[in-house]
């Protein structure tokens, strides 16, 4: 009676929550993420962030909820990791309800520096700053791919009905459901305005009796989060070589009322460092949906004391969630943590209240929403104890692609190792992104030569019993394969090792369902001459997805074509240019985008007219 009691609530109560302005529900966004040892800064600049109930609504899709921050937001994915959450905006006036994507607008490396960004010691918005063989700092621009088109992040974020409180309204007062400072804010305003959620900034002009509601804030607070590992894409350009880096992001999204995380601590007398940074990576794997190998879930970077916590992790609210703990680095013997249970999240703790406060029911009319740097700590944790990793002898490998057999320009090459026993499904050890123009890894893969060291997780704190032991492949042997958005897995047939420290691999099969597309797109340059090289780079919610030169167009115009999935919910594109000068690379890059949408999602060719300035 009382569930069926429940259901009927609640529409006229969400209802009723949307004329009082969401029942003092609020939201809050944090990103964080995990970068190669390598990089001493990487710096996103965001400006807004949207939400969408449909997980598939490209940008120029209906149905966003758009929220632009009041001041951009600057953060440095190195120190947001580790279970620390920089914080993008808070107090959000967010409908009740379950979002499944949310969308990061950044702020490109090409525009003015922000106040935010100039705090931290940028010189860009967008920045990856690195240590190069010379052992000198290089602070360069963080190529972004369309950022006006914005991150779109599939999830699934709940945002809870907030409380009444006791008095919704006294007889005779006329301050009701949209009697605000614009009498047509509530009867013009669609979910797509965010400026129905702001912060007040007017009250009622005719009243007779003053009215205040008793209410409890429910706050709910989500987390994007960025893995530089696959998705920071180093690469080279022109005759004369300069170097430049790419994001290319393949983000994920936590609700944090349902999450947990996995906490540790390495003994380091065994392990080198970088930078004063340990060069150890810890990832928590499941298996894919295949269940032909694991697959990283979160990755995370350990602490100059050896400690790491990886969160946030998908947890439940009904029964406990398992992952595999991968600790790997070229300099040790991987250790494998079997079975770490998360424990089921209580549901005292999925929202954050705040006491009774007075408040007017006026629907609030401000576009602005508060922003601060704070960080939050991960909650619901368990820990595997101190671990002792073993010292290894690394070797570097690097993958080559078959003539005109290409990988996919977004492409992530990865090396797997399988347990030796019985049943054991390959664990994803090093796996890192192609440079998409060489079609091979920037930088060669470092590989560890060691057994495996492996054990199952018993209890919070508690020692793992470890187990020393070559792979299945063999100590230093790896099954080397591919994977792209839009494309089945690489088959995990080929073995790289120490006396084989290249390979070629197959190009990969489009995903089940999806069709061979292609993206054509007419190419006018405004001043023919003024560059003669330069590439097409097709993206998707601004990750890479295909490249093609246009060296031979830039002197007279003409069309290239670029072969992209299509066929599938996920088969729109946006195209951007990098064009230069082969006389001086560097000092004549120019990076254009374009905001057309090619769509193919029910088609397999799209065309866009792009003039290049």
């Amino acid at each position: 009676m009382n569930h069926r009691t429940t259901i009927a609530l609640a529409g006229p109560l969400a209802a009723l929550c949307i004329l009082l302005g969401g029942c003092n529900t609020r939201a809050n966004v944090s990103l964080s993420g995990n970068t190669p040892g390598q990089y001493t800064h990487v710096y996103i600049t965001a400006q807004a962030v949207w939400f969408n109930t449909s997980s598939s609504a490209g940008p120029d899709d209906g149905g966003w909820v758009k929220f632009n921050l009041s001041t951009p937001t600057t953060v440095d994915l190195v120190a947001a990791n580790d279970g620390t959450l920089a914080q993008l905006t808070t107090d959000l006036k967010l409908l009740a309800g379950t979002y499944d994507q949310i969308r990061l607008i950044p702020v490109d490396a090409s525009t003015p520096l922000t106040s935010s960004a100039q705090t931290l010691g940028a010189l860009y918005n967008a920045e990856a700053d690195y240590v190069d063989g010379s052992g000198v700092t290089q602070q360069v621009p963080l190529e972004l791919l369309n950022p006006d088109k914005g991150i779109g992040i599939p999830a699934s974020l709940r945002v809870p009905v907030g409380s009444l409180g006791s008095t919704l309204g006294s007889t005779g007062s006329t301050s009701g459901f949209g009697a605000t400072g614009s009498s047509n804010a509530t009867s013009n305003a669609g979910i797509g305005d965010a400026s129905l959620f702001g912060t007040s900034t007017s009250s009622t002009t005719s009243s007779t009796t003053s009215t205040t509601t008793s209410t409890t804030t429910t706050t709910a607070s989500f987390n994007m989060s960025i893995d530089g590992t696959r998705d920071l894409v180093p690469f080279a350009f022109g005759t004369t070589p300069a170097n430049a880096i790419l994001l290319s992001p393949h983000p994920s999204a936590y609700d944090l009322s349902t999450v947990g995380g996995i906490q540790g601590t390495l003994t380091l007398t065994n392990v080198t460092t970088a930078n004063g940074v340990p060069n150890v990576q810890v990832a928590a794997e499941q298996l894919s949906a295949d269940g032909s190998r694991h697959v990283v879930v979160l990755s995370t970077t350990v602490s100059s004391a050896g400690d790491f916590t990886l969160y946030p992790l998908p947890a439940s609210t009904s029964d406990t969630v398992s992952y595999d703990i991968v600790i790997h680095g070229p300099d040790i013997a991987t250790i494998i943590i079997k079975n770490v249970e998360i424990p089921a999240v209580s549901s005292s703790s999925s929202t954050t209240t705040s006491g009774s406060t007075s408040t007017d029911t006026s629907t609030s009319t401000s576009t602005g929403t508060t922003t601060d740097t704070s960080t939050s700590s991960a909650t619901n944790t368990v820990s595997v104890g101190t671990l002792v990793p073993r010292a290894a002898t690394p070797y570097s490998a690097n993958v080559a692609t078959a003539a005109g057999s290409p990988l996919p320009a977004g492409a992530v090459v990865g090396f797997y190792q399988t347990l030796g026993t019985v049943g054991s499904v390959p664990y994803l050890i090093e796996a890192a992104p192609i440079d998409p123009f060489s079609q091979s890894l920037f930088n060669a893969q470092g590989l560890s030569q060691g057994t495996i060291d492996s054990g199952t997780y018993v209890a919070t704190g508690e020692t793992v019993n470890i187990v020393s032991a070559a792979p299945l492949e063999k100590a230093g042997n790896y099954r080397v394969a591919a994977s792209a958005s839009g494309y089945s897995d690489g088959a995990l047939t080929t073995l790289v090792a120490a006396a084989k420290p290249s390979v070629t691999l197959a190009p990969l099969a489009l995903a089940s369902g999806a069709s061979t597309g292609s993206v054509i797109a007419a190419i006018t340059p405004a001043t023919p001459g003024k560059y003669d090289q330069g590439q097409l780079l097709v993206s998707h919610e601004g990750a890479l997805v295909a490249t093609t030169p246009l060296d031979a167009v830039l002197a007279s115009g003409g069309s290239v074509a670029a072969v992209v999935p299509s066929g599938s919910p996920a088969s729109y594109y946006y195209v951007s240019v990098r064009v230069w000068n082969s006389g001086n690379p560097g000092g004549t890059l120019s990076r254009q985008w374009y905001p057309g949408i090619v769509d193919l999602r029910s088609g397999t060719t799209g065309t866009l007219a792009v003039t290049i300035n």
